[in-house]
């Protein structure tokens, strides 16, 4: 199957520059640089033109970084920061919660859009000498500083090359299709990696230090909470999706994290201090995924040990 087939690329664009962020002062500057006796570009006086710390700011930003928190789950590297690759497999449920996301981001927006003139007052009043009315955009005009995009593409394939060049140009440009199709792909699979890595390491880390107290519950700050199990639950079902060549290496490392889930049943077994032996078979598990995932992880691997079998997807 072609990897056109099975994913797609996309990109997810947040500017807020409504949120009006840091500026040089220049009058402010040069009373330090005079103050201080520095050199010229050496120093700055910065302000923030608008109060970073109020509620409504402060929930578009957590609304953006709810969007981006969508992006990295559901998708992986794909060559830079920009743009990333998405499994058909996990399309639908992107969508879904990319547009929960992005409808939640626009309500913030609103928010402060509607609270923008009396920050700006606010900030008038806070800012004293510094304040500079004509650094900030009329009201009818914020609006237009918030934006948020959203496109996808297919992936390129090295046999739609049509261009009208020589052969060996046009071989040229399919080899480095191939070439670089082939090194996106290693990276989304040590991000993958990384994933589980992230979670397992969560996991033995929590199970090795719970302790108990007389009684047999867990002492103060070594609980065991659901969302351990749980997401080593999620990760391997979203890379199960995300392994778009099919890769039996990572076909293994979605076996090993259903294996610790498995085990691990659910946090009260983990936690009931009778349960030692169950608990000892689960952390030994999460153990040995750790190594093999440690080893998954080193960089000096060759390419075609982590992207077994990509020429198959290529569509050559």
């Amino acid at each position: 199957m072609s990897l056109s087939k099975s994913a797609m690329l996309v990109s997810v664009a947040i500017v807020n520059g409504g949120l009006l962020g840091e500026r040089k002062d220049p009058i402010a500057s040069n009373l330090v640089q005079t103050t201080y006796g520095t050199a010229d570009r050496r120093t700055k006086a910065s302000k923030y033109l608008i109060d970073r710390q109020h509620k409504s700011v402060k929930r578009v930003v957590a609304a953006s970084q709810r969007v981006r928190e969508v992006v990295y789950k559901y998708t992986l590297p794909w060559g830079d920061d920009k743009v990333r690759v998405l499994a058909i497999k996990l399309e639908s449920a992107f969508r879904h919660d990319l547009e929960l996301a992005i409808h939640e981001l626009k309500h913030a927006r609103e928010d402060y859009i509607h609270a923008f003139p009396a920050l700006v007052s606010a900030s008038e009043r806070d800012l004293a000498e510094l304040f500079d009315r004509s650094q900030y955009p009329g009201t009818d005009r914020i609006r237009d500083l918030f934006k948020t995009k959203v496109v996808y593409w297919p992936i390129p394939e090295s046999n739609h090359f049509v261009a009208d060049v020589s052969a060996d140009a046009a071989k040229e440009a399919k080899e480095s299709i191939e070439h670089e199709i082939e090194e996106r792909l290693l990276e989304a699979t040590y991000d993958m990696v990384r994933r589980a890595k992230e979670v397992v390491t969560a996991f033995v880390d929590k199970v090795s230090n719970l302790q108990f107290d007389e009684d047999g519950k867990p002492l103060k700050g070594t609980g065991f909470t659901e969302s351990l199990v749980g997401n080593i639950r999620d990760q391997a079902h979203l890379i199960e999706r995300m392994n778009l060549t099919n890769n039996p290496q990572i076909t293994k490392v979605v076996k090993d994290l259903n294996r610790i889930v498995t085990l691990a049943c659910r946090a009260s077994f983990l936690k009931d201090a009778s349960m030692a032996d169950g608990r000892k078979r689960a952390l030994t598990a999460g153990q040995e995924v750790l190594a093999n995932l440690t080893m998954l992880d080193l960089k000096d691997q060759e390419v075609s040990d982590m992207v077994d079998g990509t020429s198959d997807y290529l569509d050559l």
